[in-house]
């Protein structure tokens, strides 16, 4: 039986619709920061991780201490990639290197709070599986850290009333042509 080709499912390809196409589109722009966030955030968390996991279990160290020296060497490969790859559009240039860096380390140095007390509790406490805490410790901490990390690599953005006015302004210009 041959099969039927002519099928309606090119009618949702979203490939031949310029719509769908322009809003995945503006999608992937609006969001990219995010997006390459969470790819070298995840890198971040796993060096995290494996230090940690090094550091605590094989060489004995106790749990703040591996946390400590984890989320030293993790934060600093985390800052690199936010400065070189991850924001990179709307960067804030009126800043140098080394003031970005005591910022991120500020607000860094405030999400180990939290860092350490998760460690502690699921590993002290409830006697959880290090490797499980660590990985849920990271992602809780890492959505902390993404909102505030726009703050320091990114120029202010404008406030919802400014983006609305410019909005409506080039789209009343554009319909005036």
């Amino acid at each position: 039986m041959a099969k039927n080709t002519n099928t309606n499912s090119s009618k949702f390809n979203s490939t031949s619709d310029p719509t769908i196409h322009r809003l995945g589109q503006n999608v992937v722009k609006r969001h990219r920061n995010l997006f390459v966030y969470m790819i070298f955030g995840f890198i971040a968390a796993l060096i995290n991780t494996l230090v940690f996991m090094v550091i605590h279990k094989y060489m004995h160290s106790p749990v703040l201490i591996s946390n400590t020296i984890a989320f030293v060497i993790s934060n600093l490969a985390s800052f690199v990639f936010n400065q070189k790859a991850v924001f990179t559009n709307n960067v804030d240039e009126k800043h140098s290197t080394w003031q970005k860096l005591i910022v991120f380390f500020t607000y860094r140095i405030i999400s180990l709070i939290p860092d350490s007390l998760i460690m502690l509790v699921g590993l002290s406490w409830l006697k959880l599986n290090a490797l499980f805490v660590k990985i849920l410790d990271q992602v809780l901490v890492g959505i902390f850290n993404y909102l505030t990390t726009r703050s320091v690599f990114q120029a202010k953005e404008t406030t919802m009333i400014e983006r609305a006015k410019k909005m409506l302004k080039e789209h009343q210009e554009k319909h005036q042509k």
